[in-house]
């Protein structure tokens, strides 16, 4: 049970487009029994190559609840051929540790892709968890993040800065409310 560091925002590979897989070997299957241990261990849903600096496009979930049989996907080479409908939500990503906010993504997807064995897949996905989880994996393979993608920036870049990931005084973002206001100001207006 090996458990990899996961990459956090800033690191540069997770700016980066992955490498396609095209040797599909015992190499590959340990890579990706790592992911898996490094995921559970770190009770997320979804896992990246990038995000344990490995530049390849692999991605693992499992959207398995608390109290239910794990169960584990692997794509490899995956592609969204066909996207429908809106579905906003709230996303986390153990890049960002701590940092949640609402992300629009689609509701449907068509999603082509490999198997471990290097076997061409298909899978619909009809909303839910597992849709919102491939969509921002995929993104990881690509250089994207979910912080690209905020319903609120400011939402965004209040939870960023609450923790860490950027600079700057959360109370310098809050708004000013006329109790704010002196009252000197107001006597003199």
């Amino acid at each position: 049970m090996a458990s990899l560091e996961i990459r956090q925002y800033p690191d540069e590979i997770l700016r980066q487009p992955t490498k396609k897989i095209t040797k599909f070997d015992t190499s590959l299957r340990k890579l990706v029994q790592d992911m898996f241990d490094t995921m559970y261990q770190a009770d997320g849903v979804g896992l990246a190559a990038p995000q344990i600096g490995v530049s390849k496009q692999i991605l693992i979930i499992d959207t398995a609840g608390e109290n239910e049989a794990k169960r584990p996907m692997v794509f490899i080479n995956p592609r969204i051929l066909n996207s429908s409908g809106e579905m906003i939500g709230l996303e986390g990503c153990l890049s960002f540790p701590g940092v949640f906010f609402e992300v629009k993504r689609a509701e449907n997807i068509i999603v082509k892709f490999q198997n471990i064995n290097g076997k061409d897949q298909k899978i619909d996905v009809k909303g839910g968890l597992l849709s919102r989880a491939i969509q921002h994996e995929i993104d990881h393979l690509e250089g994207a993040l979910f912080i690209d993608k905020p319903i609120s920036k400011l939402s965004a870049d209040l939870e960023l800065t609450k923790h860490g990931f950027l600079d700057g005084d959360i109370i310098e973002c809050e708004p000013q409310t006329p109790l704010a206001i002196n009252a000197n100001e107001l006597v003199n207006a």
